[in-house]
């Protein structure tokens, strides 16, 4: 995963630019390797499972959110390890969501996909870690 780049002190105060623009931290925050590895899976499942019983899609979701939360935890760099706490999280949910749409059946509602879209889109143009 690529880090999102925190903005650097310099002289009397930090820079107004960090290392990334909005469209890079958008695709930092997103855990991709994590996103891969849940698609790949969930492929998997609703080839063997079937897409009549939502719940084996929830259960993935939850245990990938639970990875998503410790592979940050453990491998993001500290200059930026809260900003991605948050918002790589919400990031995972917004891809994992719609992708899931097949076997979420009832459970799954378009404007939440949206909605947490916006939210990963907002965030990543906020959000940017202060460097040291």
């Amino acid at each position: 995963m690529r880090w999102v780049q925190p903005v650097q002190s310099r002289g009397f105060g930090p820079s107004d630019t960090s290392g990334d623009n909005v469209v890079a931290r958008i695709v930092k925050y997103v855990p991709s390797e994590v996103v891969a590895a849940f698609t790949m899976l969930f492929t998997l499942g609703v080839s063997t499972i079937g897409q009549d019983n939502p719940w084996p899609a929830v259960g993935l979701i939850i245990l990938f959110l639970g990875i998503t939360i410790g592979y940050i935890a453990w491998k993001s760099p500290k200059e930026s390890k809260t900003a991605h706490l948050v918002v790589g999280p919400i990031a995972f949910l917004a891809w994992s969501y719609p992708i899931s749409s097949a076997m979420l059946g009832e459970i799954f509602q378009p404007l939440v996909a949206f909605g947490l879209q916006a939210v990963v889109v907002g965030l990543s143009i906020f959000i940017v870690p202060k460097g040291g």
